[in-house]
């Protein structure tokens, strides 16, 4: 019985040792998928239109999203207040 325990107590500790290791590195691949990062705007509603077609909540979150794409090297205009 001691024999049985120390057999699977040294293919656990195998198993570990030769587990693969993942790094977590923020990748171009993996930054391009992940959601747009946290911006910190008010709840308030007061839409605006922006050049994509879309229509965003208030001016904060719209210039979020135009941040996120001016980083991406495209542009984002505001097309009018209200919706699209």
């Amino acid at each position: 019985m001691k024999f049985l325990s120390i057999l699977v107590a040294l293919c656990l500790l195998l198993a570990l040792a030769f587990a693969p290791i993942q790094a977590d590195d923020a990748s171009p691949e993996k930054e391009a998928k992940t959601p747009s990062k946290f911006c910190p705007c008010p709840r308030n509603y007061d839409p605006v239109c922006a050049s994509n077609l879309v229509t965003y909540p208030n001016r904060c979150e719209y210039n979020c999203v135009r941040r996120e794409a001016e980083r991406q090297g495209r542009n984002l205009g505001l097309l009018r207040s209200g919706q699209c």
